[in-house]
């Protein structure tokens, strides 16, 4: 007896404990739409995902070739005519600029909700056609390889023979295994650095002791951010005398300013005064008349 199940292909590997990237699995039985996709979903991920053209490509180059209806369905789909077409699970709305076949999509019976995929001779090779979701076509379903353990601290997405993990900010590698590094704050003879999870990469807070007899000026602590960068300048820890010195020279320089100040304010009020005396001498309204 002949299986009814078809696998495809293993991407990446001939084992599928070790493949990489997704597996497709084909059924050599008709269904509907939504019988197909509860066998997918039964037995393997889903009814089959396409993200790109060349995911396209590829699928329509392992599937047998067939001379006419029926062909295969894939996971895209809508619930009303006035939807935007959506793939199964991931909510991706990817349509290449050939995906649909001439005149598709066209609506032909006001329900045509769901896509079959040509796999034929011709021009229309790999494309797509909207279909009544009740017609029989051949499921075409993935497995992923993707789990909660693929990418440590990232999102994991399927391409070909490969897996791509989209790293949260903070943290960058192949699998998102490493957290970003901020740059290495300098020891010091006037105090020590703490810092939360003993190293200074994302999201680590160090703050900066000082000795006795120092005092520290800056901001208390710094945070490592997610592009590698301190949240703010680095605290240092000055010498009490230093600090007595700058905060003195500060004050000489206020008043030094204070008196600069005062002194062409009243040179000012001065020259005026200066002006108005020959002006009040020289006003007839100031004579007295006999």
């Amino acid at each position: 007896m002949v299986s009814s199940y078809y696998p495809i292909i293993l991407l990446g590997s001939s084992l599928a404990q070790t493949a990489l990237g997704w597996t497709y699995h084909l059924l050599r039985t008709t269904m509907n739409w939504t019988q197909a996709r509860q066998h997918c979903k039964t037995n393997y991920t889903d009814m089959v995902v396409i993200q790109s053209q060349e995911e396209n490509d590829y699928l329509v180059s392992l599937l047998p070739n067939r001379k006419g209806s029926p062909y295969y369905w894939i996971g895209i789909t809508r619930n009303h005519k006035n939807e935007t077409w959506t793939w199964l699970g991931n909510n991706s709305t990817w349509i290449g600029n050939e995906s649909w076949a001439e005149n598709e999509p066209n609506n032909n019976h006001s329900t045509e909700f769901c896509v079959e995929i040509y796999v034929k001779t011709g021009n229309n090779r790999g494309r797509w056609n909207d279909e009544k979701c009740s017609n029989k076509k051949y499921p075409v379903c993935y497995k992923a390889q993707c789990n909660a353990a693929s990418c440590g601290r990232g999102t994991c997405r399927e391409t070909i023979q490969n897996i791509t993990c989209h790293c949260q900010p903070g943290f960058k590698g192949d699998r998102c295994q490493t957290a970003v590094k901020c740059p290495h704050l300098p020891l010091t003879d006037n105090g020590d650095f703490s810092c939360s999870r003993g190293n200074q990469t994302f999201n680590s807070t160090c703050q900066l002791k000082c000795h006795l007899g120092f005092l520290l000026t800056g901001l208390p602590a710094i945070t490592c951010r997610a592009n590698g960068v301190w949240s703010g300048p680095r605290p240092t820890c000055t010498s009490y005398k230093h600090a007595l010195l700058a905060v003195a020279g500060c004050g000489a320089l206020s008043a030094l300013c204070c008196i600069c100040f005062c002194w062409m304010k009243r040179r000012k009020r001065k020259k005026l005064t200066q002006v108005r005396q020959p002006e009040e001498a020289t006003d007839p309204s100031s004579e007295v008349h006999g």
